[in-house]
């Protein structure tokens, strides 16, 4: 079989977001729409001779990448003879930029934005093909502009193929057995909370307790707060020590958090396998929420029939947004996989030409939905377990790329409410330690 993988970043309009919400409004069948709208468009027009030979390689991160099987397989309707292959890279950040060098250099590979902030994937970027080119006719005025990355010259040097959120796994059966709703502010997830204890439940949230996996807490405060006030910006991004203080709000709801038991620890420390641990522990059916990313909630589908409890006793979820404000809750939008194609690459032309067949309304729609993640396009559409999303309202919608935080700013936050959660640090002496924190790879 053959295979290959994309995705960038972009920037976010109101008026893009207005039509999306209005198409996901639509009670049913707004999917359908979408893809219906995405068939009227004129299909793709192969560009090169339909009888070349050529191998794509593409290198990632995942295990595997099922969804872009059925994308290789159309993409062969055109060019039979290209054989497309995919390989995860072991520890894929450390060595990708190495392998770019190498004798057996990808066509394609998995970047990241934080990258471009990194003076350690120079190397990286200076094989990456400028996906904006115009001579490439690669659309992507398809994309959100929120989403896209551009560096200091105003190259796309990757492009998205899916975006995620921060949420909440959510057992609905379990909320509708004991007569709560659904918490759509703070006040009612601590109610919620409250009133799972007193019913018995494990732990009302569960969460994979190591500091990166606390963005999902922290994220719609950390990027909320920096875009109300982006004059604070810099100084995080500097790790200026005094911006600490703007840690201090969101500190306390995460004591506050644990305080009301709302996450229990010794449950969460039971899990031991990252995702897939969280996954098969919320299908066990006696959780009621539980913290992800939309990248961990889009691995259920594969995993309902690797529970022997879930294959017994299936219940109706769905993935949620999640608040700790009483002002609604918000939708980061941000890339989850994106794609750069090797200029240096043997199969130039034909990877770009994989690219321009991938990156359009159709094809994103299609691999996001197999996926089981965000697309990244235009007609922004919150089917089937993102249904719950269609209700943020659009002034609620954060671009992560817009508020402009960088990885280190963020790590700050990760860190510091991990801390404070497991009573590492006390509030002031996590404010302190601002500037200082490192994710290691053993707290990935």
């Amino acid at each position: 079989m053959k295979k290959s993988v994309t995705r960038c970043l972009c920037a976010l309009s109101i008026v893009l977001v207005l039509v999306a919400l209005a198409a996901c409004a639509a009670p049913s069948g707004s999917s359908q729409k979408s893809s219906s709208q995405a068939n009227d468009q004129k299909s793709f027009t192969p560009a090169l001779d339909t009888n070349t030979k050529a191998a794509i390689s593409v290198a990632g991160s995942y295990d595997n990448f099922e969804a872009l099987e059925a994308e290789f397989d159309k993409f062969n309707e055109y060019y039979p003879n290209v054989q497309l292959s995919y390989t995860k890279l072991d520890d894929y950040n450390k060595v990708v930029s190495t392998t770019l060098s190498s004798p057996n250099a990808p066509d394609i590979f998995f970047a990241q934005d934080f990258m471009l902030e990194n003076e350690s994937y120079d190397e990286l970027f200076k094989h990456a093909e400028n996906l904006s080119d115009p001579a490439l006719n690669i659309d992507l005025s398809c994309i959100r502009p929120s989403l896209l990355c551009k560096d200091k010259a105003g190259a796309c040097p990757m492009v998205p193929i899916f975006s995620s959120t921060s949420g909440i796994l959510v057992n609905e059966d379990l909320f509708k057995k004991e007569g709560i709703s659904v918490p759509t502010t703070y006040d009612e997830l601590l109610a919620a909370c409250d009133a799972f204890n007193r019913a018995g439940y494990p732990t009302p949230i569960l969460c994979y307790n190591v500091p990166s996996s606390y963005g999902n807490l922290v994220g719609e405060l950390m990027y909320g707060n920096a875009a109300k006030h982006p004059e604070t910006v810099e100084k995080l991004n500097s790790l200026d020590p005094s911006a600490g203080e703007y840690m201090r709000p969101v500190l306390q709801k995460v004591n506050d958090l644990i305080a009301r038991r709302c996450i229990k620890l010794d449950v969460c420390n039971e899990l031991k396998d990252g995702y897939n641990a969280l996954i098969l522990r919320f299908f066990e059916g006696d959780i009621p929420m539980a913290l992800s990313s939309a990248d961990t909630a889009s691995g259920t589908a594969k995993r309902e029939s690797q529970s022997e409890a879930f294959g017994a006793h299936p219940f109706s979820y769905a993935f949620h947004p999640f608040t700790l404000t009483n002002e609604g809750a918000c939708l980061l939008d941000k890339p989850s996989v994106q794609f750069a194609v090797n200029k240096d690459g043997k199969n130039l032309n034909m990877a770009n030409e994989f690219m321009r067949f991938l990156v359009s309304p159709q094809e994103l729609n299609d691999i996001a939905r197999a996926k089981r993640l965000l697309t990244v396009t235009q007609d922004l559409a919150y089917d089937g377990m993102y249904a719950p999303f269609s209700k943020v309202d659009s002034s609620r919608i954060i671009s992560t790329h817009e508020v402009g935080l960088s990885d280190d700013a963020t790590i700050q936050y990760r860190v510091a409410a991990y801390k404070v959660a497991n009573g590492e640090s006390s509030i002031d002496e996590a404010v302190a330690g601002f500037g200082t924190y490192t994710l290691e790879k053993s707290d990935k």
